[in-house]
């Protein structure tokens, strides 16, 4: 006997399909114009989805799944249930294992797949009335990653590639009554090969399965094209308000007689109809095609920030009777290159993007449409306006609220073959015509599909996998088939077959060079930048400022909108997120898959107030404050700035100076203004001992259905007048009666004044204790700290900074000199602080002054130095143990969220109020988090109103969590840290900057924290929640 394992269908890469429908653009049809006006496909009782719980048997390899398995009368009882959509790694079968770009299976000249590979056999029970005048087709819009479908017994087809949808015809084999559907999953395919993408590797019914019915006579396609025509030929000039409409369609008999037709087309603005068309067609057996063009006028262009729609109708009659409606939404738009530019209704553009996967917490790619608006809705509120669908076409419905909503998208093929990086030929099989067909199939079963949709501007023919000619048939199949959009590839680096350059992780100084290289006859276009794992990403302004200096620089998408966590409970019902590794899986790539900007749960991180900021659409600058003048820049490419209201506030922590509208009118797109916001005579009684802030605030005039706020604010403008100056007349350093009185016991030196009692740890040099009416606030001093758990995109500067042994400083006191005058006690210090084994140190010079008010001034000064000085540090700062008393924390710097150096312009500053226990921010690995800059003084309240209170002339830092450094450099998930009593405060002379060196730019250099000499005075004092603004501005200026 012989057995024949190789040339599966699953393992065979000529084979890529059997008996598929071709591509359609939608879903159904309806049974008549009103419900096609509706659009609810659900509601047509046309469209029926089999989703639900279906009966599953899970195989470690095809082999071993018995053949009669798909037969209707197979007894299936001791099948279990799984959900459809699901994914069987999730649901008790194999395990999810999550790695980058390596392969789980071998790279062979002859692509196969090997004999264990896992297999879902799927099988299902539904009841259908079948109507003999009408066809049936099976729908599948995922399945991953390659499956064979039997109804009733009967062999109805098989596909591939995962993310692309597929149908079939079951005419034929569907029964009135109850029908046995069973489909054969196979986890890996040949197509595996091309879906290497950076994700978990997951198998299953991921998408809806739907049944649909139509008449034998029926629509089978339509291309729309919908674009705005212009006064000169060049397609590329700016449009006027006359649109060009064409709508091929394709329409088929399957009767056995010629049918005499009319097909009605109308294109609705609303309930008004703008366009009608009706002719009568002779219906052939088989296809006939059919064509209607208009010119409609005054049309309403469709765009990111005006989204406007209109409603296609097509209703085919025969003999007046109507046989089935369709419904298809147009938006009239144009994209096209000119002067090394591409423009949309002739405007250049800048994409304010984001790459996106498919993501939930718990069922991982398997979405509901509620999450994907869930997506949209925060990407609108953080000024986003662009989406790269990365790496595979998203579920129709997704598109539809892209349509709706207002987003351009960049439609990407399911289609990624990093791997190859790892046989060191990375073009191997993409300049392998073996696999050409497989290249185009994936790239035509998208557009074919998705050609409809005006929100897509780009079609992407796939990612990180190569170039070679299987791109360049995708590429020109494309351009063939849809001349109407551009083609993007980021591999083709000479832009051969794309119509932009692309490049990913570019860092600033090479960015800032592709835009001033005027000599390229394409733009071009960052498709991945800013990698947002874990705490930042940092430089975004600074990446922003570049695109906006540079035309040709037509903006990026930032990796990546959300985490691929799985969440999870431990025995102790604490949840966290898993990653790679944390199944047992080999090999994988760790935590990588968690570097979006929301986390699995769609938890916004504080860096997307970062993203918001530098994406605004509208800007201000050049504000005078002897004129009260500012300029507003409008950035809105079609869009005046009449849907937003400016108001402005002058103030001081203490209250409003002036206040009113910030006029925003006539100003038109790309459009800038100067307006007067108060009249500078106002300004001559204004404060000289306060700060005064200008802060501008421009909202939306209407609620948004994207928020849940009236009015939204889309922009905010904030800049220091006027800094207040020192008193003419310092406050006294005797305000408090009596002396102080200075004990010593234990290597503790007490100094206690009237209501206070400071505690200095003379044997490590530092404060170790204060006391406020009792209370004891301060309960440690821990000194010096030069370490910081590393965030994610720490990971070049966290192994300078291990190499260097900064998480293990000594510190050794080498004298400690206290003198006591007559209104006060001085302690000096001079002391090192060295890492162990390795030749450097930080030679510190330290003056402790404490006045019978309270008051402990703390000076310092650092000189690093030594042969081994590491090239940075991750801070320069201090720590206290504050008591779990202390939990309101109150402050005058940037806020609410946390900031650091290169991740702050998003958070005003303002008196900002919270808990400490949220001032933790749960990244799925621990790292440093909580971080506040550009900080006044901060205090730390009890329920009574009393407190601790840290301030300086000199903007510092701080963070207060209940967790400290180290457990947080220990911990690899969340629910491994261990939540400490009391609140473990850092303040920080400086912090090294966040960038986004997880997989992208490292920290800029002006952000970078070099280990210079340093100084910094800080006051510590008791305060009270009555008057603690005033007594922090009196002491931090003292």
């Amino acid at each position: 006997m012989e057995y024949l394992y190789r040339h599966r269908d699953w393992s065979n890469v000529e084979v890529l399909g059997r008996n598929r429908l071709p591509v359609r653009p939608f879903y159904c049809g309806y049974p008549d114009r009103e419900s096609a006006v509706k659009g609810k496909r659900e509601e047509s009782g046309n469209f029926r989805l089999l989703n639900g719980q279906w009966k599953f048997a899970y195989y470690e390899s095809p082999f071993y799944v018995p053949e009669e398995c798909v037969e209707e009368t197979y007894d299936d009882r001791e099948f279990a249930f799984i959900p459809v959509p699901g994914h069987w790694q999730l649901n008790g079968c194999d395990f999810p294992h999550y790695n980058d770009a390596i392969a789980l299976f071998p790279i062979l000249d002859d692509p196969g797949i090997q004999a264990d590979n896992p297999t879902g056999v799927y099988r299902h029970t539904f009841c259908e009335e079948k109507q003999k005048d009408r066809e049936y087709i099976l729908r599948f819009d995922g399945v991953e990653s390659a499956y064979h479908v039997w109804l009733n017994g009967i062999f109805i087809g098989y596909s591939q590639g995962s993310r692309n949808t597929a149908e079939f015809d079951v005419t034929e084999a569907l029964k009135d009554g109850d029908n046995v559907l069973a489909v054969k999953v196979y986890k890996f395919c040949d197509g595996s090969y091309l879906e290497n993408q950076d994700m978990w590797w997951f198998a299953g019914i991921i998408r809806d399965v739907s049944l649909i019915s139509r008449p034998k006579i029926h629509m089978l396609d339509c291309r729309i094209t919908s674009e705005l025509l212009t006064e000169q030929q060049d397609t590329c000039s700016v449009p006027g308000k006359r649109g060009k409409f064409r709508l091929e369609a394709v329409f088929e008999n399957h009767t056995e007689d010629e049918a005499e037709l009319s097909v009605e087309t109308e294109l609705l603005d609303g309930e008004q109809v703008i366009f009608k068309d009706t002719r009568r067609i002779r219906g052939s057996r088989g296809e006939t095609d059919y064509l209607a063009e208009a010119g409609p006028d005054n049309i309403r262009p469709w765009s990111a920030e005006q989204p406007n729609l209109y409603r296609l109708v097509i209703t085919l009659k025969r003999e007046d009777e109507v046989v089935e409606s369709y419904g298809e939404w147009v938006g009239f738009r144009t994209i096209c290159l000119r002067d090394g530019l591409f423009w949309v209704n002739g405007r250049a553009i800048k994409l304010k993007g984001i790459n996106r996967h498919d993501w939930n917490e718990k069922t991982g790619r398997c979405i509901t449409k509620e999450d994907m608006l869930a997506d949209l809705y925060l990407m609108k509120q953080y000024n986003i306006n662009a989406v790269r669908t990365a790496h595979y076409p998203p579920h129709p419905d997704f598109l539809d609220l892209c349509d709706r909503l207002g987003f351009y998208v960049m439609e990407e093929a399911d289609l990624e073959c990093n791997q190859m990086a790892y046989t060191k030929n990375m073009n191997r099989i993409s300049d392998d015509t073996l696999w050409e067909k497989s290249y185009v199939d994936r790239a035509e079963r998208m557009v074919r599909r998705d050609k409809n949709h005006p929100s897509i501007l780009f079609w992407s023919l796939g990612n990180e996998s190569g170039f070679g000619s299987s791109f360049v048939a995708s590429g020109r199949f494309i351009k063939a088939y849809d001349p109407t959009r551009l083609v993007h590839y980021e591999e083709d680096r000479d832009a051969s077959i794309a119509d932009v350059y692309s490049t990913m992780y570019t860092r600033h100084k090479a960015l800032e060079d592709l835009g001033r290289d005027t000599t390229r006859k394409k733009p071009h276009v960052v498709c991945e930048y800013a990698h947002a794992m874990g705490n930042g990403p940092g430089g975004l302004k600074e990446y922003w400022e570049i695109f906006e200096r540079y035309p040709r620089l037509q903006g990026g998408f930032i990796w990546e909108w959300i985490d691929h966590g799985i969440k999870k409970y431990d025995r102790e019902g604490k949840s966290c997120f898993t990653y790679g590794g944390d199944y047992g899986d080999y090999p994988n790539s760790g935590a990588f898959c968690c570097d979006g900007l929301v986390q699995a749960d769609r938890r916004p991180t504080p860096a997307v107030l970062q993203v918001k900021k530098v994406m605004e659409p509208v800007t201000f600058s050049g504000f005078d404050k002897d004129t009260g003048e500012i300029t507003v820049h409008n950035k809105y490419d079609f869009t005046d700035l009449s849907h937003l209201e400016g108001t402005f506030r002058v103030h001081t922590l203490q209250g409003v100076l002036s206040e009113g509208k910030a006029d925003l009118g006539g100003i038109a797109p790309h459009g800038s203004r100067r307006i007067a916001l108060y009249d500078p005579q106002t300004a001559e009684d204004w404060t000289e001992t306060q700060d005064i802030w200008l802060t501008i605030s421009v909202r939306f005039r209407e609620k948004q259905e994207w928020t849940e706020e009236e009015h939204y604010e889309a922009a905010f403008h904030q800049e220091c007048i006027k800094e207040a100056e020192p008193a003419a007349h310092p406050v006294s350093e005797g305000t408090e009666s009596g002396g102080l009185c200075l004990t010593e016991k234990c290597g503790t030196i007490y100094i206690e004044g009237k209501n206070f009692t400071a505690e200095f740890d003379r044997i490590h040099g530092y404060l170790s204790g204060y006391t406020v009416n009792g209370e004891r606030l301060i309960r440690k001093g821990l000194g010096l700290n030069f370490w910081r758990a590393p965030v994610d995109n720490d990971k070049n500067a966290a192994q300078i900074w291990e190499k260097g042994m900064l998480k293990s400083m000594t510190n050794m006191v080498e004298k400690v000199t206290v003198r006591e005058q007559e209104q006060a006690v001085s302690i000096l210090v001079s002391q090192i602080y060295a890492p162990i084994t390795v030749d450097w140190k930080v030679i510190v010079e330290a003056e402790y002054r404490i006045t019978p008010d309270g008051l402990v001034t703390a000076r310092y000064s650092g000189v690093p130095t030594g042969v081994q000085l590491p090239e940075s540090f991750p801070r320069i700062g201090m720590r206290f143990v504050l008591d779990k008393s202390c939990e309101q924390a109150v402050w005058y710097g940037r806020g609410p969220l946390e900031t650091y150096p290169d991740c702050r312009d998003g958070n005003p500053v303002g008196l900002w109020e919270k808990q400490v226990e949220d001032f933790y921010f749960p990244y799925v690995v621990p790292q440093e988090t909580g971080n506040h800059q550009d900080t006044r003084w901060a205090a730390f309240l009890t329920d009574s109103g009393s407190g601790i209170c840290i301030a300086s002339e000199e903007v510092f830092s701080f963070g207060a969590l209940h967790y400290t450094q180290e457990d947080l450099t220990q911990a690899s998930h969340t629910n491994e840290l261990h939540r400490t009593e009391h609140i473990q405060l850092s303040v920080d002379y400086a912090q090294h900057g966040l960038g986004s060196a997880s997989w992208g730019a490292e920290c800029l250099e002006k952000d970078r924290l070099y280990p210079e000499p340093f100084a910094f005075t800080w006051k510590i004092f008791g305060a009270e929640r009555e008057d603690l603004a005033k007594k922090a501005e009196q002491y931090r200026r003292r």
